[in-house]
């Protein structure tokens, strides 16, 4: 009779009854602990696997940077979701009903999600076509975002502006890029001077530039294989006479390497204007001239 009544109230407070349970929970709570190790050494030993293997092939170092970057994202989720499986598994969850309605559970956040699969196959085709990679310097839809990348993810892209603020964008949000690191980029510098100016004084001043920076700072510009300067800074020409009735509008243009456009570029316009001066030529500003006519006196 009393098998059919149960434990009573005194059995609860006694060892004999909750040892296995205690065995059990400390046995579940071991295999816990233990994935949550092992998912830690594994998140910590992909890292070195995929640094280690990418730092034997023949890429460039961008490119590298921007694969790892790809191929740790995907390792992660991969990991965490194993990691989740086999803590369900754990605690006697039947792990092969999730597996088996996947397919359908991604059927149905795929109608829901259609913005997640634009960025999965975006991301997807900016690392494919090599539009930029990590360390190149972009402009993101004609200007909204301007910086170096970060990172390319299969969902997002990371960069961080001139001020250090990282600004997260979607892969399916990049319309239009720019990248300013394609291992050429031209300088192209305009300055404005008054229309009186003799154009041989201002060339003069822009060949006097162009030898000293080539002196001084022969990194900034492109070189063929000969080590000869592709592009010199030099006078393109007058590009506007109009200009706001400023004056003529003058444009210098250079080959220059893409790590340095930003300090080619400043280096140019300082040096122009250092010569110019020199020359005794003023740049163009807005100016107003007034012209007084004497009248006859009569006789």
């Amino acid at each position: 009779m009393d098998r059919w009544i149960g434990p009573s109230f005194e059995d609860y407070l006694t060892w004999e009854f909750w040892a296995p349970y205690s065995v059990a929970a400390l046995q579940k709570l071991g295999h816990l602990l233990l994935i949550i190790v092992l998912t830690w050494l594994t998140l910590r030993l992909r890292k070195i696997v995929v640094s280690r293997v990418f730092a034997l092939t023949r890429l460039d170092i961008k490119q590298r940077k921007t694969l790892e970057s790809l191929l740790l994202s995907f390792t992660r989720y991969a990991i965490f979701i194993v990691a989740i499986l086999t803590g369900l598994s754990t605690f006697g969850v039947n792990i092969g009903p999730i597996i088996a309605g996947a397919g359908v559970v991604g059927l149905a956040v795929g109608f829901g999600a259609q913005t997640l699969v634009k960025d999965l196959i975006t991301g997807f085709f900016i690392i494919f076509e090599d539009q930029f990679s990590v360390g190149d310097y972009v402009s993101i839809n004609n200007g909204q975002i301007r910086g170096t990348v970060v990172s390319v993810g299969l969902r997002a892209t990371k960069i961080r502006t001139w001020a250090q603020h990282v600004v997260v964008i979607q892969n399916s949000e990049i319309r239009i890029s720019e990248n300013y690191n394609r291992e050429r980029m031209r300088a192209i510098i305009n300055i404005t001077v008054a229309y009186e100016t003799d154009p041989a004084d201002v060339e003069a001043a822009v060949n006097r530039l162009s030898a000293r920076l080539q002196r001084e700072m022969p990194h900034l510009f492109l070189r063929n294989e000969e080590g000869e300067v592709i592009e010199p800074p030099q006078l393109y020409g007058i590009t506007d006479v109009e200009n706001q009735a400023l004056g003529a509008k003058y444009t210098v243009v250079s080959l220059v390497n893409d790590q340095h456009y930003w300090t080619a570029c400043k280096e140019i316009r300082k040096a122009l204007l250092y010569e110019l001066k020199a020359y005794g030529i003023q740049v163009a500003y807005p100016r107003r001239i007034e012209r007084m006519e004497s009248e006859a006196v009569p006789g």
